[in-house]
């Protein structure tokens, strides 16, 4: 311990604080409480944060301290704060009324978690702030509950997740879906960005209905020789600012302007994460990769499916014979997963093969289409070996249907200033109690009925509803719906552990890690093509998301015809950078096209492992418009195993011939097998003079993407 202590000495680091007793432990993470008693010191992954709760000073966060020993906070302070009743307050301070009343330190399944307790007698509110840790991530997570002591409802407003101020960097964060900006020329949608404030300069982000409209809910900071990164896990409305003055950065992320009312039901702010982590990059992303598996979805692995949907192949146009030879054609392509996408219900493609709207609400098989139910589908699906799969939009239905016995009735329609949003549908309040278990009932219903393995779970519309009635006020029915499509999730989780979940919201309009704790994977973008628009949406989102979570199709284009194609590993491969699904009509093809698709299908299978627990980082440029430029390269790592490292490169301009593949992160000892999937082993070397000198790679005649495994020998 001396010999530490002098070392960082030398360095001129701050000392690491006194942690005291150790209360719980799981691995690297840990929770000790100080020898004064108020002192909080939270460690996991090398980073600390430490807190003081206590009765004899004001609750702060003290400092956050990066792995490489940097300080990540300017002063201590409290990091959160709301509005009761109308006064704007700080966590923890005296001076606002709070008086505290305990701190503990718990496990609480795969994480660690430490509670400060505090109360604001007079108004009768208790404010819990919750903070955890997890084994081998740098990342914090944080979150306010609110609960009555008291008889009278409590109003409070502005919940903030997290307010911290940190030293001067620049700024990454990355676009949302942009609506349907998405499929010009120059992409916007999911597009990394990074800015420098100036002294006196605002950044604002946000969202004001699903979270990734505009923005993406998550921003990072850099600073030598570290980067702190945040997130929030809210999947409605939210709000991020960045102030700069001479030195600092002043960040706040929450919700978006709103007002509650805490009654007899504790309330839950939004969970936020983040983190400290040497040198930025790759290493936030698998940083928070880690977070993810281990402590928001507790374990449980992401196992991507090479998947077959019928949306883009058949619309609404689909029936129990035409999907029993889809799915035949879909095994002998060595698929796992055949999708029946929107249109298996009574009333849909009334109005034509792509109305999907009609019928919405019934819940039922179309017995002229399939006379038997999708039961037997399921059955089928299973004697070919596939896994089977239901698209479903549950928080919407069309306004033919309301009022019909069984079904959705009109006070459960969510409006605001007495409109639904739509000529003829209408959004779903899961606020109301009544409303929200009518869907859970269709929900299993289904579910015992058909069996599925797999459900894709949409959603095509959004209001924030001011309806009175719905257990919500004016101001927060976009807080009561997210705070109810949770709760339907984590029910249907919990009596369906083994059903795989598809977030397909609104085209990617509803992407975060919020809802990475209840799906398996999520449908990026309707634009899932050309190539390279579908690689910069993966080289984008791949920041805060592992990319096997990432979905995205295989379609017959204009430009990119899967019938006699140009570059069919080309259309493939981009979409395996995560998780690799066909949407195209499986017929006609000749015996070469089939073993192509094959031999595709086969490789991502085959690489499947590796890529299920890896972050991933763009070892160029993100790929551009809908053309591109040069070359761009992907490359996907697990940082608690990096034996096995997968890189893609792609060649978007036929002019550029040559690129050198430099690959970051391997350890420079060790010695590297690497096997390209076209032109078999390339030798070995170092990690140290891979990373130096790189791979060279050239145009193929074979092929413009370029997949390349690194194997550890030793």
């Amino acid at each position: 311990m001396r010999q530490r202590l002098v070392l960082v000495f030398l360095l001129g680091l701050p000392a690491a604080p006194a942690l005291g007793d150790t209360v719980v432990a799981s691995g690297d993470a840990s929770i000790a409480r100080g020898p004064d008693g108020e002192t909080w010191t939270l460690l996991a992954g090398g980073a600390t944060l430490t807190l003081r709760a206590g009765g004899t000073a004001d609750f702060a966060l003290l400092q956050v301290r990066s792995p490489s020993g940097k300080h990540w906070t300017v002063a201590p302070a409290s990091d959160t704060s709301l509005t009761v009743n109308g006064h704007a307050t700080v966590f923890g301070q005296a001076a606002a009324g709070f008086v505290f009343q305990s701190a503990t330190a718990v496990t609480d399944g795969p994480r660690l978690r430490m509670d400060a307790v505090y109360d604001l007698l007079p108004i009768g509110l208790r404010v819990t702030r919750h903070y955890a840790v997890t084994d081998g991530s740098p990342t914090f997570e944080a979150w306010t509950t609110l609960e009555r002591t008291g008889r009278r409802s409590v109003k409070v407003a502005n919940l903030n997740a997290v307010a911290l101020t940190v030293p001067a960097g620049k700024i990454h964060y990355v676009t949302g879906l942009q609506g349907d900006n998405a499929d010009v020329a120059h992409d916007t949608a999911f597009t990394l960005h990074s800015r420098t404030l100036n002294p006196g300069e605002h950044l604002s982000q946000g969202a004001q209905g699903r979270s990734s409209e505009k923005a993406m809910p998550w921003f990072a900071v850099d600073g030598s020789p570290d980067a702190f990164y945040t997130t929030l896990l809210w999947s409605g409305a939210w709000s991020f600012t960045a102030d700069r003055s001479a030195t600092d950065l002043a960040l706040a992320f929450g919700l978006a302007s709103m007002t509650t009312t805490v009654n007899e039901q504790p309330i839950d702010g939004p969970h936020v994460l983040f983190g400290v982590v040497r040198g930025g990059g790759w290493n936030a992303s698998a940083a928070l990769r880690s977070y993810v598996l281990q402590s928001l979805r507790q374990g449980r692995p992401l196992a991507p499916l090479a998947s077959y949907n019928t949306w883009y192949a058949y619309g609404t146009s689909v029936d129990e014979d035409s999907m029993r030879e889809a799915m035949a054609r879909a095994a002998d392509l060595g698929l796992e997963l055949f999708v029946i996408d929107a249109g298996w219900y009574t009333g849909a493609g009334a109005k034509g093969r792509w109305d999907f709207d009609t019928g919405l609400g019934t819940w039922q098989p179309d017995p002229a289409r399939f006379p038997n139910g999708l039961a037997p589908l399921r059955d089928y699906a299973h004697g070919l070996g596939l896994k089977f799969g239901v698209w479903v939009e549950p928080e919407r239905v069309h306004l033919n249907t309301v009022g019909q016995p069984g079904l959705a009735q009109e006070p459960w329609l969510a409006t605001r200033q007495g409109q639904s949003g739509s000529d003829h549908s209408a959004l779903l309040c899961l606020a109301g109690a009544a409303g929200r278990q009518w869907v859970l009932t269709q929900l299993t219903q289904l579910m015992e009925t058909v069996h599925p393995d797999y459900l894709k779970w949409d959603n095509n519309l959004w209001i924030n509803c001011d309806r009175t009635g719905h257990g919500h006020g004016a101001n927060d029915g976009n807080f009561a719906q997210v705070t109810g499509l949770y709760d339907l999730l984590a029910t249907l989780r919990a009596r369906y552990p083994a059903v795989l979940i598809e977030n397909a919201g609104g085209g990617g309009t509803r992407l975060d890690l919020g809802l990475v704790r209840y799906t398996d994977s999520a449908w990026m973008d309707d634009h899932t093509a050309p190539s390279v628009h579908v690689r910069h949406n993966l080289e984008g989102l791949s920041a805060l998301f592992p990319p096997a979570y990432l979905l995205s199709f295989v379609i017959e284009s204009e430009g990119e015809p899967i019938h006699q194609a140009t570059d069919l590993p080309l259309y493939f491969r981009s979409r395996m950078v995560g998780g690799l699904g066909l949407s195209f009509k499986n017929e006609g093809f000749s015996d070469e096209d089939l073993t192509a698709m094959q031999r595709e299908i086969a490789t991502y299978r085959a690489l499947r492992a590796p890529q299920a627990a890896a972050a991933g980082t763009m070892l160029t440029a993100q790929a551009e418009g809908t053309s591109g430029t040069g070359w761009d390269a992907v490359q996907e790592m697990a940082a608690d195993n990096p034996r096995v490292v997968l890189t893609w490169a792609f060649q978007s301009d036929p002019t550029v011939t040559r690129f050198t593949a430099k690959p970051i992160g391997l350890t420079p000892q060790i010695v590297y097998q690497v096997w390209s999937t076209d032109a078999g082993a390339l030798g070995t070397s170092t990690g140290a003079d891979l990373m130096l000198k790189g791979i060279d790679l050239s145009s193929a005649s074979t092929s413009a993407a370029h997949l390349l495994m690194l194997t550890a020998q030793r």
